[in-house]
């Protein structure tokens, strides 16, 4: 019997009607979604210009295709959407299309952080990106000091490139920035790209978007920047190309669901999570049914 996923109230937005197939694809039995499931469900509920609300979506899951290339969990022939053998394999892009789609109440599982996991997960989409390595910075810390000058001197130490700033330092969380990665040079001197991410894995992410200025960060914790510093700005939501263009001015390197799948792989993310990432969906998913 098929899973009943309700059609969401944005019932004009190709973006989160694309997400509405890929849900519907992942929970019923056959694992298919199709424009005709789409164009059904909006004319039952007499939306207006479904036709071209329907158009639009498929074009949205065309370009997740091009822009997850192996790392989409789903086979895509212009029509029909086909969930692929095993989504687990494909864990990246499921978590952060949950992410996006759910509300809070229901991403809300006992035991389980997404909120660290999204970072940790942006934390591998910037290293695979970068082919170099990354720390995560994010509050709370589990691979640095919890203290946030300890912090700073340790990720100086790892990344060979500033002098922290000695004397009295006001309490703080993480300022911001929740990941570092850099790409070295076999010398390991002073002299290389360097990212510093922000994640922003709610609805609010739009307001976040500037919370990070590298430069102040660098001025007050640093000493200064004395390498090209990259803002990254990570999210698990999809955009219209038109609005993507827009926001990148503010986010620079832009890493949205698609981007962080491409570059993160499902064993990786399944480790450094200890699979809470794979049993996060495994509950999550199911909820999505009425």
């Amino acid at each position: 019997m098929p899973a009943n996923i309700p059609l969401p109230s944005e019932t004009g937005d190709p973006i989160v009607l694309a997400d509405w197939l890929e849900i519907l694809a992942l929970s019923v039995d056959d694992g298919n979604a199709s424009h005709g499931d789409l164009q059904r469900a909006l004319n039952r509920l007499g939306v207006d210009g479904f036709d071209s609300i329907c158009t639009a979506s498929m074009r949205e899951l065309h370009r997740r295709v091009t822009a997850s290339e192996r790392n989409y969990p789903f086979t895509f022939t212009g029509t029909l959407l086909t969930k692929k053998d095993d989504w687990r394999e494909h864990l990246p892009y499921v978590f952060c299309l949950l992410l996006s789609y759910c509300d809070e109440k229901k991403k809300r599982v006992k035991g389980t952080n997404h909120e660290l996991m999204f970072e940790q997960l942006s934390c591998l989409a910037a290293r695979g990106y970068l082919g170099g390595e990354v720390l995560r910075f994010g509050f709370p810390r589990k691979d640095l000091p919890a203290g946030f000058h300890d912090a700073i001197c340790q990720l100086c130490g790892a990344v060979k490139e500033w002098t922290p700033i000695t004397g009295k330092t006001l309490k703080r969380k993480d300022g911001g920035l929740d990941l570092v990665a850099w790409k070295p040079f076999p010398d390991q001197q002073i002299g290389k790209l360097v990212l510093f991410g922000h994640c922003a894995s709610g609805a609010d992410w739009d307001a976040k978007i500037n919370e990070l200025q590298p430069n102040d960060f660098c001025s007050l914790h640093l000493g200064g920047d004395k390498s090209p510093i990259v803002k990254t700005f990570f999210m698990p939501h999809r955009l219209d190309p038109e609005r993507f263009a827009d926001r990148a001015v503010s986010a620079k390197l832009f890493f949205d669901r698609c981007r962080i799948a491409r570059f993160a792989s499902s064993y990786d993310f399944a480790q450094v999570t200890e699979n809470a990432s794979l049993a996060w969906c495994e509950t999550v998913l199911p909820r999505l049914s009425a």
